[in-house]
């Protein structure tokens, strides 16, 4: 708007006379927020009692923002025709508090007046009215900016700080492509200095506040033109000039009304594009987030120095505070009395503080004593929680000593002992604690109390475990002691139900050695191995002793199954079956006995009891396998293929049992062969009767004659004892024995005698055929040719026959 037009504008304002026209409605007003910075909940309900809550878009609002005391409800009514409270002259005081809002004599306007700046009621308290000028200027339209001309060109006079502030913050806040009109309007303007040039002034100090903004990195060379519109205008002196004001505030009102007016204020990109239902819910949104923004808590001179000092007393404090804690701080182990130590160190510093920051601002002084008490109690947290965590340690060793000492002793019982070291530990560690606690801070153990509790429980699980293994030890040597006396009688007597018998006898053993942990309970059998623990945990411990069980058995089966000790067994049957009868008598051989057939049926037998030794099956046809409840843990153990449980011969182990099993029959059956061809070649018994008959006679000439007698006395008597000493059949043998070697020493003598006699037939022949009778003949004599290598005569040689030829 140019000067020229501003001129114009306002002569035509002081020489038109005010028509008078039908006065207009006088509408009721509402303070929107309260002097306690409290939004009213009954906006909408004023809303509806002007008749504008179902205005939707089609109306406006329109703010006054200024210093106090400068007219701006007298403007605003002047204006709009709106009641609001003006200032007594005679007082000079304070006249609106808070934000109040009415709605204008023209058509569809809300008009709220601001509580004015710089008054003497809040003193340096400037927080309401940054927030309040941030909420005009976020929610308005048009702000309307009061101010005086003696004003112009000052800083503060002028709210330039304020603006600044307020500018600064609504961008951060509520940046957005809506603009909004300032409408500056210049009181008491004499026209000494044009009017052109105190726009250019307050210009000028606009554009300068919006360049030192801090603002967001997209807005950095954005320009004030971008955000807002400016307007100037200037109203004479009310009380001097009040003929001109007149005519001047009815111009100015032109530009509310008229819309044809070059200088018409409504500009749809003013507008804030909120229905007029729901202006409540956002003003009430925007002063929340206008009284949540801590850009606006600007502090005054005296909170600016209450803060320094609170600062650097509180500093001072701080210092004693770690002077007196600084001994404790790093321990290692545990200090006692450590509550008297660092208890009496946090209260002489509150007391450095409070004597000397008391007398400062009470806000800042709380403030920055609140922030003392945190810094000092956060460090007394770390000294005692590192304190805690030493004592948990401590305890922690404590209970695993006392628990080994306890389960060092000869009789003893677990849960007693555990029980007894727990609740000692824990009472030792609360004691402790609870000394170094300090009253009136938040200083804890019980988190630290949790944890030792878990880190026991955890130890008395691992206690536990051991424990549990060493019973299941117990048990697994009773089980393996109990099937190493009962299984080889049962292995003694194989049969279609031998693996019934041993999983039977497994089972029983079993039972038995678990039924002094069987407790009845509600009708329910259960277990209790005395260590404690949840119910889940006993089963857990059962099962794997059960497990344990199992693989004993696994072994034995194994061990029992080995190809040597199955071939042992199958030869032990064979041998019961062959050379023993039905009546378990020793079979003794007779020429009439059929041996090939029973040595085929006992093989038969013995080969079929192969299999059974092979795979470990039931009667009914199932295979022996374990119980479902070990299986799981049975899968994991390396030493059993849970898949091969059952079997325990393959097929390769099984065919040289076999073979063996045929040769050691064979070789049974080629002895039996030979027994009976032995008792074929004794005397038969009817040629004793014969030779008693045929030497009768001199079977008594012999008891007749007394030295015959004697001897036969001799000899029977000798007969009698050999035969009571069991000695008739090693008599026996080496009587036999000395016979055949006499026969064959006689039969060597005669070979010899008969070979001499042939060497000297054969001598005489030849020299009686070479020589003439009478004339000797020597070896020289002989023709080589009758002789061999060793010079041996070839007739003595082929005189000689071998030893054969005399058997």
């Amino acid at each position: 708007m140019t000067s020229s037009a501003i001129s114009g504008e306002l002569a035509e304002a002081v020489n038109t006379e005010v028509a008078v026209i039908t006065p207009p409605p006088v509408y009721s007003q509402i303070q929107v927020i309260n002097e306690d910075k409290e939004f009213s909940n009954n906006v909408n309900a004023y809303l509806q009692k002007v008749d504008l809550l179902s205005a939707g878009l089609n109306y406006h609002l329109i703010s006054v923002f200024g210093s106090q005391s400068t007219g701006k409800s007298t403007l605003l009514n002047a204006l709009f025709g709106t009641t609001f409270d003006v200032m007594d002259e005679t007082k000079r005081r304070q006249t609106t508090k808070g934000i109040w809002m009415s709605r204008a004599k023209q058509d569809r306007i809300l008009v709220m007046d601001v509580e004015g700046t710089d008054g003497r009621e809040r003193g340096e308290d400037q927080d309401f009215e940054r927030k309040a000028a941030l909420f005009a200027l976020a929610t308005s339209e048009v702000l309307i900016v009061n101010i005086w001309e003696h004003q112009v060109g000052l800083y503060q006079g002028a709210n330039m700080g304020l603006l600044k502030t307020v500018f600064e913050v609504n961008l951060s806040l509520f940046s957005s492509p809506n603009k909004s009109l300032l409408l500056f309007v210049i009181r008491d303007h004499i026209g000494v200095t044009p009017l052109d040039n105190l726009a250019a002034t307050l210009t000028a100090d606009l554009e300068r506040i919006w360049d030192s903004l801090i603002k967001p990195n997209h807005l950095l060379d954005s320009k004030i033109t971008d955000f807002f519109s400016l307007q100037f205008t200037a109203l004479p002196h009310k009380i001097l000039q009040p003929q001109p004001f007149s005519k001047a505030v009815n111009a100015i009102g032109h530009r509310f009304e008229l819309k044809h007016d070059e200088n018409y204020v409504f500009d749809k990109s003013y507008h804030r594009n909120v229905p007029a239902d729901g202006w409540s819910i956002y003003a009430q949104n925007v002063w929340e987030q206008i009284e949540l923004n801590k850009d606006l808590d600007l502090p005054t001179q005296q909170v600016l120095v209450a803060r320094f000092r609170c600062e650097e007393i509180a500093a001072q404090a701080w210092e004693r505070f770690e002077n007196d804690v600084n001994p404790v701080e790093g321990m290692s182990g545990l200090v006692a009395g450590l509550g008297d130590i660092i208890g009496p160190a946090r209260t002489t510093a509150l007391e450095i503080y409070d004597s000397q920051a008391s007398r400062y601002t009470p806000k800042v002084y709380e403030v920055k004593k609140k922030e003392l008490v945190a810094k000092i109690d956060t460090k007394l947290a770390q000294i005692y929680s590192h304190y805690i965590s030493i004592l948990h340690k401590i305890a922690l060793q404590k209970f695993n000593s006392s628990v080994a000492s306890e389960l060092g002793k000869p009789h003893y019982t677990f849960l007693d002992s555990i029980q007894t070291a727990k609740s000692e530990t824990l009472d030792t560690f609360v004691e402790a604690a609870t000394e170094a606690q300090i009253a009136g801070t938040l200083l804890s153990f019980e988190s630290e109390l949790q944890s030792l509790t878990y880190d026991i429980e955890e130890a008395v699980s691992r206690l536990r475990a051991l424990e549990a293994k060493k019973l299941g030890t117990r048990i697994t040597r009773r089980v393996t002691s109990d099937l190493d006396d009962k299984f080889p009688k049962i292995y003694k007597t194989p049969s279609e139900d031998l693996w019934d018998r041993i999983v039977l006898t497994f089972r029983d053993v079993l039972v038995k050695s678990l039924a002094n942990f069987e407790v009845e309970k509600d009708g329910v059998v259960t277990y209790d191995l005395g260590l404690g623990g949840t119910a889940a945990e006993v089963v857990i411990e059962i099962d794997q002793i059960k497990m344990e069980a199992w693989k004993v058995l696994y072994r034995k089966m194994r061990e029992f199954s080995k190809p040597d000790s199955v071939l042992i067994r199958l030869r032990e049957h064979f041998e019961d079956s062959f050379k023993y009868d039905d009546k378990d008598i020793p079979r003794v051989w007779k020429p009439s006995d059929d041996i090939s057939e029973i040595y085929s049926a006992s093989l038969k037998s013995a080969m079929l009891l192969l299999p059974l030794f092979a795979t470990a099956r039931l009667a009914n046809g199932e295979t022996v396998f374990p119980d479902p409840e070990v299986v799981p843990a049975l899968e994991r153990d390396e030493e059993i293929d849970i898949e091969q449980f059952p079997i325990l011969l393959s097929e390769s182990q099984k065919l040289p049992i076999q073979s063996d099993l045929k040769r050691i029959a064979d070789s049974m059956y080629v002895d039996a062969k030979r027994s009976t061809i032995q008792s074929i070649r004794q005397v038969p018994l009817y040629f004793y009767i014969l030779l008693l008959a045929l030497g009768w006679n001199e079977i008594l000439a012999t008891l007749r004659n007394p030295l015959y007698f004697a001897v036969l006395a001799m000899v029977a008597g000798f007969i009698y004892v050999a035969y009571s000493l069991n000695l008739i059949g090693p008599i026996m043998t080496m009587g036999n024995a000395a016979f055949e070697k006499a026969v064959v020493i006689g039969k060597e003598k005669l070979r010899e005698a008969l070979d001499i006699k042939d060497v000297g037939s054969s001598y005489r022949n030849a020299t009686s055929t070479a020589v003439e009778p009478g004339s000797p003949k020597t070896d020289a004599d002989i023709p080589l040719d009758d002789m061999d290598e060793n010079g041996e005569i070839a007739a003595v040689k082929k005189s000689k026959g071998s030893p054969g030829e005399f058997n």
